[in-house]
């Protein structure tokens, strides 16, 4: 018989889950304190380039107006531009080299009428502007035949929701094209290309000014307005030449040059607008933009409009105004 009892041993059972939920814990800790600090990064480069890029000149920023091309007994077709410091053509060395003077110039020669131009656009103006800016418009002389907007930009710098920026844009293509008037919008440029903006800012800026592009894209098409993506045609023309597209001025609006580049976009779309299409080309449609280029939330978002039910207007092999 032995002389020592023996006890049987115990044994602590080993909780191998604990390392385990303590890495998840740090991973997450870690990826929710790094999305902090680039949302608190990004917000103080958006305060940052929002008080240095905002317009300095704005009572000096007179939009240009009159009438173009030969005074003849014929009736002026009346052009009026609508929307924020890109319709004025802010930051521009040259008045001649702006959207409206460039645009009421070529419609005057491809008509062989006089084009009389009204710009009551504003610099800074957001999309729900376009409201007053409308009323503006019911007292003009006469009423207009073709009206261009340009906005978005000032939507997508002070971070206006989807909601307060395609609310009063609808609301102002449906009352013009009720008036009589032919409508194109500009759909909200790239603010990804502008240099001034740092990572992660500037990636922010790109997809949020796309996301509202393709918004716009899609309630100005069921207003009955065409569009032109100002992002698709001149996008990478200025992210590929900022030192002469963009302005000396702030670096953020176009030059002279840029601006006769948007002029030289929207120029298709609004003679065919007007009725006066170039002649020799091929119908220009409703939608205007770089095919070659594939952008997912675009394809996705007309996708989700034809699911709803809304049919799109897409005409290739019409040259009539809408």
């Amino acid at each position: 018989m032995n002389a020592y009892a023996t006890t049987p041993e115990t044994t602590t059972p080993v909780r191998w889950w604990i390392p385990v939920v303590r890495g998840i814990a740090i991973g997450v800790g870690s990826v929710f304190a790094a999305a902090m600090g680039v949302s608190a990064l990004t917000a103080a480069e958006g305060f940052w380039a929002r008080g240095k890029l905002m317009p300095t000149r704005v009572a000096s920023s007179i939009a240009a107006h009159g009438l173009f091309g030969e005074h003849t007994d014929d009736t002026p077709l009346h052009l009026v531009l609508m929307g924020d410091s890109l319709a004025v053509g802010y930051g521009s060395d040259d008045d001649a080299k702006t959207v409206g003077v460039v645009l009421a110039t070529e419609l005057a020669a491809a008509s062989a009428r006089p084009v009389r131009l009204d710009n009551v656009a504003e610099v800074g103006a957001e999309s729900l502007d376009l409201i007053e800016q409308l009323v503006t418009v019911r007292h003009l002389a006469t009423p207009p035949d073709v009206v261009v907007i340009i906005v978005g930009a000032n939507d997508v710098m002070h971070l206006r929701s989807l909601v307060a920026a395609l609310r009063p844009l609808r609301a102002t293509i449906t009352a013009l094209r009720g008036a009589g008037a032919r409508v194109v919008l500009a759909t909200c440029p790239d603010l990804g290309t502008v240099r001034s903006f740092f990572e992660p800012l500037r990636f922010f800026a790109h997809w949020i000014s796309r996301v509202l592009a393709t918004s716009q894209t899609i309630v100005a098409l069921r207003a009955g307005a065409r569009t032109v993506s100002l992002a698709d045609a001149l996008g990478p023309l200025f992210r590929r030449e900022p030192g002469t597209m963009f302005s000396r001025l702030d670096r953020l609006h176009p030059s002279g040059l840029g601006y006769q580049r948007a002029a030289e976009v929207l120029l298709p779309s609004v003679l065919a607008a007007a009725g006066h299409p170039t002649p020799g080309e091929r119908a220009v449609p409703f939608r205007v933009y770089d095919k070659s280029s594939r952008h997912p939330l675009a394809w996705l978002a007309f996708r989700a409009s034809r699911r709803a039910g809304q049919r799109l207007r897409h005409i290739d092999d019409v040259t009539s105004p809408a």
